[in-house]
């Protein structure tokens, strides 16, 4: 969906900036990020702004590079970057960036801090506990099943299982909890799979995932034909409207900026129930947030537009 000539204008001033788009990065999540960063520098170039990447895993270069840009476009998915811990370094350089600040990344990354902030705000979310290696066997027995268990932080689903019966999945939780210390377990809400993305205060479409796995993990996440996409979802309009709000809610409520995405669980009883929240969700033209864009009308390069304008305008240049 190209850009209409009205539009062009609205946006002709970001032509004059240099936008550091960065990528890549050292997490588990170096692939998708990298694939982020590419289609949103590609997008950015294709109505004239001048975009350019940057990698945190080339040290020599990075700081240099993120100095010689008027604003950088964070596309760093996974530790590094939706944890804060590069905001927080641009904040303290005053290096102006896009998406939300340092603090509100924090409390979105790290899914016990996000759950208690979804209990203080009254967001409906499924029941949990967090496991670690002195707890695990007694608390992880005790937690009803069926339950998923999750890495407190990391994305793209990687590293959650399903537990259907403790002592059968004993062993993989013992590993687990070797491998990432503590893990968050949480009820398994059997429904729909949505989510409900946000630009600025815009509301986007209610999508719903639908894949061919038991449920949405990685591979069926990142393999061609495993999922298919409702957009919007097909739920009645009063539902929508809710879990948009909730959404809203959360977004507002965690001190969000720019975009984000929330996954939701709607239940048989068409009870929403909050599963996360992405403070820098994927940014592929194929990815979940740029679809909901597109069912309101928003192309890929118009989206990544308004995220750059969002940051100009809010950081005061």
């Amino acid at each position: 969906m190209s850009l209409s000539l009205l539009k062009k204008k609205e946006f002709a001033f970001l032509e004059r900036l240099k936008v550091g788009v960065v990528r890549g990065g050292l997490s588990a999540e170096r692939r998708i990020s990298l694939r982020s960063g590419r289609a949103v520098t590609r997008a950015l170039k294709r109505v004239g702004v001048r975009a350019f990447p940057i990698d945190p895993a080339d040290r020599r270069t990075f700081s240099k590079k993120c100095r010689a840009a008027d604003i950088l476009f964070i596309a760093l998915h996974g530790n590094g970057g939706e944890d804060g811990s590069i905001q927080q370094i641009l904040e303290r350089q005053r290096i102006r960036f896009t998406g939300s600040p340092a603090v509100a990344c924090r409390k979105s990354f790290d899914k016990s801090i996000s759950k208690h902030y979804f209990e203080k705000l009254g967001i409906p979310t499924p029941e949990y506990a967090v496991i670690d290696k002195k707890n695990w066997r007694k608390a992880g027995a005790a937690f009803p099943t069926p339950y998923f268990a999750k890495p407190l932080d990391g994305g793209s689903s990687q590293g959650v299982f399903l537990v259907e019966d403790f002592q059968g999945s004993a062993e993989k939780l013992r590993r687990s909890i070797q491998r990432f210390g503590r893990l968050l377990i949480e009820r398994r809400i059997v429904g729909r799979e949505l989510t409900a993305g946000l630009l600025g205060d815009l509301k986007l479409p209610v999508v719903e995932v639908k894949p061919s796995r038991p449920f949405y993990d990685y591979k069926a996440k990142y393999t061609k034909g495993m999922t298919t996409y409702e957009v919007p979802a097909k739920i009645p309009a009063k539902v929508a409207k809710n879990i948009q709000a909730i959404a809203y809610r959360v977004y507002r409520g965690l001190g969000l900026k720019g975009f984000s995405r929330v996954d939701v669980m709607l239940d048989s009883k068409n009870q929403p129930y909050v599963l996360e929240v992405n403070s820098i969700p994927g940014l592929t033209e194929f990815s979940l947030l740029p679809k909901a864009a597109r069912a309101r009308g928003i192309g890929f390069e118009e989206l990544c537009l308004r995220v750059l304008k969002e940051a100009f305008e809010r950081k005061g240049m």
